[in-house]
């Protein structure tokens, strides 16, 4: 690759780099996106599409903020899409079977689930209460990830796949561009997007602020007339349908380091839950089983905002389970603080100089 120069790069082509990338070309910046792999296939392409948080009422409330934002802005990014790719956004609504945990009241959890514009019904279940969220969407993320890259090429920014960010390039404490596998790239501003990744590009961060954390999964084939209508969470497992009558399980929670490796007992645990939540599935075909590694972070909050000792650097990352969720809240609200406009949400709370001392 020859020296190219461009206003910023987006170091890491999942959900928060594609999304954010839209965003900050969107206020006339010339964007190129460079991912070590190709673009989309980690763990945005690994989850299940939920976009809402799982039992959102236990998340940081700056967590909750920014997914509940998410959730609002989706149809509106959706919409904006330069693809022919259907995402399949369905609102298919979301049942909670055992939302209520040690310590917690159904008053707190619909409160919590109040502040943050989340619509919500109890639902008597014997002496049990199941928590019914109606506008609870999921999407086909594979689908949206490859309508994103679509979007980005047709709007002309660079995207450069197998092409790993070595390091980056430092002049008088400011950023001056990344250096990469097939050559160094220069910009004035780079945005450090790259998920579980994202830890050795970030000078200064203290070790374990940012790991991976590995999710199972599988894909089940019911018959027709056995399809499930709604997503169903129970003990920590979810069923997604899809509109094409599948049904995908997940997930675990595993710190296994960059092992994406699929375990068998792990898979028969998810698959019997399954089968226990919606008998149906007892018969259907198992068609995938894969896994993916989230960016967990060490206080559970995104790192997004400006580098506090490096002029130019900024990180948009450690979305964990949230990440697909947040992606339209996450991107603009780096676009505003990147244009050093007014944001929708306070940005204190995921500011990177909470754990990097300046």
């Amino acid at each position: 690759m020859s020296s190219n120069r461009f206003d910023i790069i987006v170091v890491g082509a999942g959900i928060a780099g594609l999304t954010s990338a839209l965003a900050l070309q969107r206020d006339g910046a010339r964007v190129a996106v460079l991912d070590r792999h190709r673009a989309g296939t980690e763990a945005s392409w690994a989850g299940g599409g939920i976009l809402c948080p799982l039992y959102a009422w236990r998340y940081p409330q700056p967590v909750l903020a920014l997914a509940a934002e998410g959730m609002r802005r989706y149809p509106n990014l959706l919409a904006s899409l330069d693809s022919n790719i259907d995402p399949e956004r369905w609102v298919s609504g979301m049942e909670i079977l055992d939302p209520v945990g040690e310590g917690e009241t159904t008053e707190l959890i619909s409160a919590t689930l109040a502040s943050a514009g989340i619509a919500h019904q109890w639902r008597q279940q014997g002496d049990a209460h199941a928590l019914w969220l109606p506008e609870v969407a999921n999407v086909r993320n594979p689908y949206l990830l490859d309508a994103l890259i679509d979007t980005l090429r047709a709007r002309g920014i660079n995207l450069y796949e197998q092409c790993a960010a070595e390091g980056l390039l430092l002049n008088a404490g400011r950023v001056t561009g990344v250096a990469t596998s097939q050559g160094d790239l220069q910009a004035e501003r780079v945005v450090i997007t790259a998920g579980a990744w994202s830890e050795a590009l970030i000078p200064g961060l203290p070790m374990g602020s940012l790991f991976p954390v590995r999710g199972q999964m599988l894909r089940l084939e019911p018959r027709p007339e056995n399809a499930l209508d709604r997503i169903l969470m129970d003990d920590g497992v979810y069923l997604i349908p899809r509109r094409d009558g599948s049904v995908v399980v997940g997930s675990t929670v595993e710190y296994a380091g960059f092992d994406k490796t699929v375990d068998a007992e792990a898979q028969e645990r998810l698959h019997a839950h399954a089968c226990r939540l919606w008998p149906q599935l007892a018969g259907a075909r198992i068609t995938h089983r894969w896994a993916g590694l989230r960016p967990g972070s060490s206080d559970e909050i995104p790192l997004l905002g400006e580098h506090p000792s490096i002029a130019g650097l900024w990180t948009n990352t450690g979305g964990f389970r949230n990440g697909l969720a947040m992606a339209p809240a996450t991107a603009e609200l780096l676009a505003d603080r990147m244009a050093d406009r007014p944001t929708a949400l306070d940005p204190t709370p995921y500011r990177l100089e909470r754990l990097i001392d300046a």
